[in-house]
């Protein structure tokens, strides 16, 4: 429609259930501006000491449990559990949540673009050829341009991941993990 803004209906999947017979219709602009592409978090503890401690200490608290059979479990399960939570309270206190977003496919493939496979001797690295891009640098490229809050600058992204970073290569792996599967993910829908 010259001029004018036409509005084709869409029709959705079926009713939902005791809803049947009515159609549902709704205007295509209206509903493309309320998409959204899917968002997940990270919960990334800075003080991995404080974790591995907390997982030496519900060990300690397993044993004494087994050791004391039937009988309860005595003073030390009581002073063991009262390390867990204030190790809990300190590790909660220290912990960067991240949430992070995929990609417009544009701007992934922008990503992927700035991140060529390796080439030796003419002879793609075997990783990235099949990846497409470079396996060693595009996933935390990736997982930095999907995060959405809070805001990181360069330094603190480089005190996080950098050479001398606080995260441990778990954590890095897991931030990585997220982003690859936010963007790489279908959108199964459940009806």
């Amino acid at each position: 429609m010259p001029g004018g803004r036409a509005t084709s209906p869409v029709r959705l999947p079926a009713p939902t259930p005791g809803l049947e017979g009515l159609e549902q219709k709704m205007d295509v602009k209206e509903l493309i501006k309320q998409g959204r592409r899917p968002e997940d978090t990270v919960p990334l503890c800075l003080r991995a000491d404080l974790v591995r401690e907390y997982e030496q200490v519900e060990k300690q608290v397993t044993k004494a449990r087994g050791d004391a059979g039937d009988s309860l479990a005595g003073p030390q399960v009581a002073d063991l559990e009262a390390r867990l939570a204030d190790l809990r309270g300190q590790m909660a206190g220290t912990t960067l949540t991240l949430t992070l977003r995929a990609l417009s496919p544009h701007r992934y493939q922008a990503l992927v673009d700035e991140h060529p496979p390796r080439v030796n001797d003419g002879v793609p690295h075997s990783r990235d050829r099949v990846l497409g891009f470079n396996a060693d640098t595009f996933f935390v490229a990736l997982a930095k341009a999907c995060i959405v809050s809070p805001d990181l600058d360069d330094e603190d992204w480089e005190a996080l991941v950098g050479d001398d970073g606080t995260l441990t290569d778990g954590q890095v792996e897991k931030l990585c993990t997220t982003a690859w599967q936010l963007n790489k993910s279908e959108v199964n829908l459940p009806f």
